[in-house]
């Protein structure tokens, strides 16, 4: 009976813990020939930020004609005024990545709109859409879309913001994702009245970068598009365009760490 009730003491004493300091058996197994393995464990996350250096801006249009015929020959045409006027603005053909180009019969939702038998309808029967990625500084982000869209690219503006090097950034964040979480194991230890000994393992979840701003998914990463304010009623015969603002980039790392617990300390009042 004795030993019964010293049993449910030691189950209540643990449950007072902060849940996840813990004594465990080492992987031995629980043989009395081996010392008890006693860890606390415990996640720890950072968050660090830095400046974006690179754009990656897409543009593209959408456009219809009423064969396939004559609605490939005026997409040759936008297509190629858009590419021309990019590169004559100083972009290189090398930044310029094209990622999607489609003809086909018009979707059922883009006519419903028309009244059959009308002239609009019958000049939507195929449409053409193409894309590209542009990728250039970010204080010439605006200047590369504005470029784009005044040369016919119509459904234009998703912006990704990036750090071209982001090890630093993500090596930042895992050494302060360990330092909060060695932190929270302190904490934990001197609650529990023991005393908190060296690092056992951490495993990493890095979350790579967040992109802030409203966002949008698009070929599997995040866009956002940036600051933007749409500038009209300017003086005429100036080129107004976007004003756009480059995003800070979020990396996000969160460790599962283990340390040790070397001696007994004096009992936390």
């Amino acid at each position: 009976m004795r030993n019964v009730t010293r049993f449910t003491v030691l189950l209540v004493s643990l449950a007072g813990l902060s849940s996840i300091a813990w004594a465990q058996c080492n992987t031995n197994g629980c043989n009395p020939s081996f010392p008890e393995r006693r860890t606390i464990s415990v996640t720890g996350t950072a968050q660090v930020t830095g400046d974006a250096d690179l754009a990656v801006v897409r543009v593209g249009y959408k456009l219809f004609g009423a064969d396939a015929k004559s609605a490939y020959d005026h997409a040759t045409e936008v297509s190629n005024a858009i590419m021309n006027a990019l590169t004559a603005s100083g972009i290189a053909k090398a930044s310029i990545e094209s990622t999607s180009q489609v003809l086909q019969h018009t979707q059922v939702y883009d006519l419903q709109q028309y009244p059959m038998g009308s002239e609009d309808r019958e000049h939507r029967q195929f449409t053409v859409t193409q894309s590209w990625i542009i990728r250039v500084k970010p204080d010439q982000a605006a200047t590369a879309l504005n470029t784009a869209v005044d040369a016919g690219a119509n459904e234009s503006g998703w912006i990704q913001w990036i750090v071209e090097d982001p090890s630093v950034l993500q090596a930042k964040a895992s050494s302060e994702a360990v330092a909060n979480a060695h932190k929270i194991a302190e904490e934990i230890a001197a609650k529990s009245g023991v005393h908190l000994g060296h690092l056992v393992s951490a495993n990493e979840n890095q979350n790579g970068p967040v992109y802030g701003g409203p966002v949008g998914m698009a070929g599997g990463s995040i866009y956002g598009m940036g600051d933007a304010v749409m500038m009209s009623g300017g003086m005429q015969g100036q080129n107004q365009q976007l004003a756009i603002n480059s995003r800070r980039v979020e990396f996000h790392a969160t460790v599962f760490a283990v340390f040790a617990i070397e001696d007994e300390a004096t009992p936390a009042k």
